[in-house]
């Protein structure tokens, strides 16, 4: 039965061919419309994938990132850049506080206008400081930006500062 019914299919679709020429007019017609639409899509939006073991920002591994987004908005994720992330140079981390915002970073927990938004210092061996060293309170500066994960492993700002909003590479979208 579905093998009659795909037969019938096809003899419809594929009762008429065209003339090369009209085939090959309607195949460059094609390129040329889709071609501008596709350059734009691939300039704009870049996938983004997580290969860590320690995610930190799970469950999600999976970014679609828009590169022409860069306006920086509390508790969005974000892609950046930064010489702190030796593997890749890249990295997704949530903006938890903006210029103007007060951050307090303790060995206990790191707050952004008296708000908890991470726990410990965990790696603060692995980063070449000591809590002590790590533990500070400030402004975030104009065009500067701080930068978490979800989890207690996450590499960020608590260990590196801020980031210039420069290093902004796109809004990220999580996925999967």
């Amino acid at each position: 039965m579905v093998a009659k019914y795909l037969n019938v299919v096809w003899q419809k679709v594929y009762k008429k061919k065209r003339p090369w020429k009209k085939q090959g007019a309607l195949m460059i017609l094609v390129a040329l419309a889709s071609a501008p639409t596709s350059l734009y899509l691939m300039n704009r939006y870049q996938f983004a994938i997580d290969p860590q073991n320690n995610q930190c920002l799970p469950p999600y591994r999976i970014y679609l990132v828009d590169k022409f987004d860069k306006t920086p908005v509390r508790g969005k994720p974000f892609a950046f850049t930064s010489k702190y992330i030796r593997v890749y140079g890249k990295g997704i981390k949530i903006v938890d506080a903006v210029p103007g915002d007060i951050v307090s970073v303790t060995p206990e927990e790191t707050t952004v206008n008296g708000s908890m938004v991470g726990e410990e210092l965990r790696l603060s061996k692995e980063s070449g400081h000591s809590e002590q060293e790590l533990t500070r309170s400030g402004k975030i500066p104009e065009g500067r930006i701080w930068l978490m994960g979800r989890t207690k492993l996450s590499f960020d700002s608590r260990y590196w500062g801020s980031v210039s909003q420069e290093h902004i590479l796109g809004r990220a979208y999580p996925l999967w």
